[in-house]
């Protein structure tokens, strides 16, 4: 099996219903991923460059696992994205050490897929959102697997039934054996 890097993005990982379930089920899945959860590794957003790019080297499959907030990425994954992915070493001259590594954009929205179609005036297709993550991983000469998205990923207590929580963790094994069957495949 490849050497896998499972990058959380959530802010707040403890407190998230689907990526928790997501990550906890990649690491049952994949017991010697090792995952960087940057909410709880840099809640200052003082992110320790070497030691994130050495992560990025040891891994043969990085999967970006983060909710979907104001069409993008939560601000501690682009934090992390703009301190790690230097000059020199993701692009440019030198800048080739992310060369072939496989990457997995696998993010959750809380609105529903129907809320990413041209018919809702003022959305767009959530495809619309992935160029910035597809020009990266070209640019860093990353191998860009198809995206694992889910949609309707949003339970809130005391306001959303129980059985909206139960079906939110059915999507959640369900997104977690996509990315997984991706991995698994290579």
């Amino acid at each position: 099996m490849k050497s896998v890097l499972i990058v959380s993005g959530h802010p707040n990982l403890a407190q998230s219903n689907a990526n928790k379930a997501i990550i906890d089920e990649l690491k049952h899945l994949l017991p010697n991923a090792e995952v960087s959860d940057l909410g709880a590794l840099y809640p200052d957003f003082k992110i320790a460059v070497e030691a994130e790019q050495k992560k990025l080297l040891n891994a043969d499959v990085i999967v970006w696992q983060a909710p979907v907030y104001w069409y993008s990425v939560p601000a501690i994954l682009k934090k992390w994205i703009d301190d790690v992915f230097t000059y020199g070493f993701a692009y440019g001259g030198t800048g080739d050490k992310l060369k072939g590594k496989k990457l997995i954009l696998s993010f959750t929205a809380g609105a529903g897929v129907e809320d990413y179609t041209p018919e809702n005036e003022g959305e767009k297709p959530f495809e619309n959102l992935l160029p910035p993550h597809k020009e990266t991983a070209a640019l860093c000469q990353l191998s860009l697997l198809d995206p694992v998205i889910s949609f309707g990923m949003m339970y809130l207590p005391g306001l959303s039934p129980e059985s909206a929580l139960t079906a939110l963790q059915s999507k959640a094994k369900d997104h977690t054996r996509q990315v997984f069957d991706q991995i698994y495949n290579l």
